[in-house]
């Protein structure tokens, strides 16, 4: 099981024109370096605000000074003496964690460098929202619900494999019982993560084999295609174009289907900083919900920006509902009745739930 220290919301008040925030930096200044950023600690802006970045120049060895965001460089100063500047304008940048890094070349061709991180969070607190039960159906207990997706009317669910004991599986599930229409399982090597079906095809992660299976979505037969990937696989969902995965940090990986590369990036941020442990996902008029892993949060992100743009706090439902079960994990939505509903890992309840908006 994932057992990682939870760092739902990084607390960063922000105040002013920007704020300096203590983030993970071994960086120090030292006049050792041909240049150097002026302020010690990294940063974290609103987007759409600027920041002025002053470097430090040292020494008169320095004949050329580079700065970059990422990969992408900002500004460059030939000859530079005592200090230069720099107005990082923070407008069409996706929100999340970047990197600033300010090259020296010395009189010998030899570099030097010096980093900070910037963080662009998003300029508007997310809003509150709320769920409202409309209806239970029985859910099988014995299911470590990781991938929870209705595609065609039809309700599928994957499992994981806590006990390691070949308990993962993908199933049909027939909604008014509960019960296993069809099913495919798989053995004690593999610890299944979340699933999305996007033209016929099922899709499932696995946890840390840095795999993804297929299957045909109508009898459930594997394909022999997997796609590969780094890292661990947690949620899956579709935008009907691209697979959107999470990672288990605030990262969601936008995917081609056909090919499994990477087409983009988003962080999930508010306007206080990264949300992470995103888990199981689901695309739902435009938006990506998101399980907030072992609390009862579930985050709604644009998938343009990675904008938190709401919360939805279900824990009077999870205290009401879970029983002997574990965390909330499993939102799908049937299109076909205009119907939400979610459930747990080991719930005995499948339920229907309407959304209810507030500020």
């Amino acid at each position: 099981m994932k057992k990682k220290i939870i760092i739902l919301l990084l607390l960063i008040f922000v105040g002013g024109f920007v704020t300096k925030v203590i983030l993970d930096s071994n960086s120090t200044q030292t006049d050792s370096i041909g240049a150097t950023f002026q302020f010690d600690e990294n940063l974290a802006i609103i987007t759409n605000k600027e920041a002025k970045l002053d470097i430090n120049i040292n020494n008169s060895d320095v004949i050329k000074v580079e700065l970059k965001l990422n990969d992408s460089v900002l500004q460059k100063w030939d000859s530079p003496k005592n200090k230069v500047s720099h107005v990082l304008k923070t407008k069409g940048l996706a929100l999340g964690t970047k990197k600033l890094t300010v090259t020296a070349t010395l009189s010998d061709n030899t570099t030097e460098n010096d980093e900070r991180l910037v963080r662009i969070l998003n300029d508007k607190k997310p809003d509150t929202w709320r769920l409202e039960v409309t209806g239970e159906f029985p859910h099988r207990d014995s299911s470590y619900t990781q991938g929870l997706e209705f595609y065609n009317g039809t309700l599928f669910e994957g499992t994981g494999d806590p006990g390691s004991n070949g308990q993962t599986l993908v199933a049909q599930i027939d909604k008014t019982t509960g019960a296993l229409i069809k099913k495919m399982g798989l053995d004690a090597t593999h610890f299944g993560e979340g699933i999305s079906i996007l033209r016929d095809t099922l899709y499932q992660l696995t946890y840390k084999n840095q795999k993804c299976l297929t299957y045909d979505s109508k009898n459930l037969t594997a394909f022999p295609k997997e796609h590969k990937y780094n890292g661990e696989g947690w949620g899956l969902c579709n935008n009907g174009k691209y697979l959107i995965m999470s990672n288990g940090t605030e990262q969601l990986v936008f995917r081609n289907p056909t090919t499994f590369e990477v087409v983009k990036t988003i962080e999930a941020y508010t306007d206080e900083g990264p949300i992470t442990q995103l888990n199981e996902l689901e695309y739902i008029d435009g938006l990506i919900y998101a399980n907030v892993y072992t609390t009862d949060l579930i985050a709604v992100i644009n998938p343009n920006s990675g904008a938190v743009v709401a919360l939805i706090n279900a824990g009077e439902i999870s205290s009401k509902y879970r029983g002997r079960g574990e965390v909330l994990n499993g939102i799908a939505y049937n299109k076909a009745e205009n119907q939400l509903f979610i459930t747990g890992k080991y719930w005995n309840k499948l339920l229907a739930v309407t959304i209810k908006k507030t500020i």
